[in-house]
């Protein structure tokens, strides 16, 4: 069962959590919103193609966020508790601080479960969907070519031009310059034309037209001029071969990390780092706790201060993105030596450890202190005369 005083602090906490991981979310996905950006308009693809892809980036994005938004969330709950003096009332009355902790670990519990979903199931899957479209839309570089309002290039010496494309497909204003033999140059131009995709690749069927062709050879110009009713244009010329389609680490399932394929030509390659991010992944669950309980050693353990908790609040900060920094270092150790993997899991459990030491009332600074005077007084005192 919960207690009011629990569900109390819960709903003080979810708050400010909910708040920073909006904001957060927010900032990185825009980064990740421009870097996809260059290739939708590149591709001609729609807003809503664009949103999509953005879109499918945001479980990825949460991963990431969620222990961060989590710790922002729990300290600004906690000051505003403390600054209110409501937990100086619940610790006079008798209130434990595991009972005051408790609701920040039910709160890290729920968003630690929550990024284990995300990590092996949601993010995956969004990296692969993302991925498959992205291939797609690179493959359909017939559509591209066909930009309207705007002289496009796919390739070197080609110009495509096109006014106007109605809703069902049919294209006005087409112009076609090919300047791939600079002596011998092409124009096609037509009223109105179509998209055909057959088997052999696709096909600009133009209706309505003339082709204008140059012989700039001998230093003289011979220009011939056919009129045509109907004339069909292989666009499939220009298409580049298919692209390698793998799979990256994020964008794969737990399985397929840790039991690739055997014909997995990427995972062959990069076996010890597919490894490293299943690791990573299952970890992952240590971090939002791990961040939590500096955050309550740092302000629970804390003695009451009428002048506020700055400098606690830059200390907690700067010890968990210390100890994210290093989480990362370990991500990179383990690639070149996968034996250091066990170091994911017992760094943050360590942290924590030590955290709820501090919690529990165990003073590390004076225990430090001591062992530095005792060191001063060693090496201070004169030796003993023989």
């Amino acid at each position: 069962m919960v207690s009011g005083i629990t569900r109390y602090i819960l709903v003080q906490a979810t708050g400010p959590v909910l708040l920073a991981t909006l904001a957060l979310t927010g900032i990185i996905w825009l980064t990740q919103a421009l870097r996809l950006l260059d290739v939708i308009i590149g591709q001609g693809q729609s807003a809503g193609t664009y949103f999509l892809l953005t879109l499918l980036s945001v479980p990825s994005v949460l991963s990431l966020v969620l222990p961060i938004a989590l710790f922002i969330g729990v300290l600004y709950a906690l000051h505003r508790l403390f600054s209110d003096s409501e937990l100086v009332v619940m610790f006079a009355a008798g209130i434990s601080r595991w009972r005051v902790a408790k609701a920040f670990v039910i709160l890290t519990g729920f968003v630690s479960f929550l990024i284990l979903m995300i990590n092996l199931f949601v993010a995956p899957a969004g990296l692969r969907e993302v991925k498959q479209r992205l291939y797609e839309i690179r493959a359909d570089f017939a559509s591209a070519m066909i930009q309207e309002g705007s002289f496009n290039n796919p390739m070197s010496g080609l110009t495509v031009y096109v006014r106007s494309r109605k809703l069902d497909g049919t294209i006005e204003g087409i112009l076609v310059h090919d300047n791939r033999v600079p002596l011998e140059p092409v124009t096609y131009m037509a009223e109105t034309g179509n998209l055909v995709f057959a088997n052999s690749g696709p096909r600009l069927v133009m209706y309505n037209g003339n082709i204008q062709r140059s012989n700039k050879t001998d230093g003289n110009t011979a220009i011939s001029l056919l009129y045509f009713d109907k004339y069909t244009y292989d666009l499939s010329q220009f298409a580049s071969g298919p692209e390698d389609k793998y799979y990256e680490g994020r964008e794969r399932y737990l399985n397929d990390l840790l039991w690739p394929a055997p014909d997995d030509i990427y995972a062959t390659n990069f076996r010890a780092r597919l490894l490293a991010e299943a690791h990573d992944r299952l970890a992952g669950i240590l971090y939002p706790f791990m961040f939590v309980f500096v955050a309550l050693a740092s302000l629970i353990a804390a003695e009451f201060n009428r002048r506020g908790y700055a400098f606690r609040l830059t200390v907690s900060g700067i010890i968990a993105l210390g100890a994210r920094l290093f989480s990362l270092l370990l991500f990179n150790i383990t690639i070149s030596y996968p034996s250091a993997a066990i170091l994911m899991y017992l760094f943050p459990a360590l942290v924590c450890g030590l955290a709820a030491a501090v919690i529990n009332g165990v003073r590390f600074d004076l225990m430090l202190a001591g062992m530095w005077d005792r060191l001063r007084a060693l090496v201070s005192t004169p030796p003993k005369e023989a």
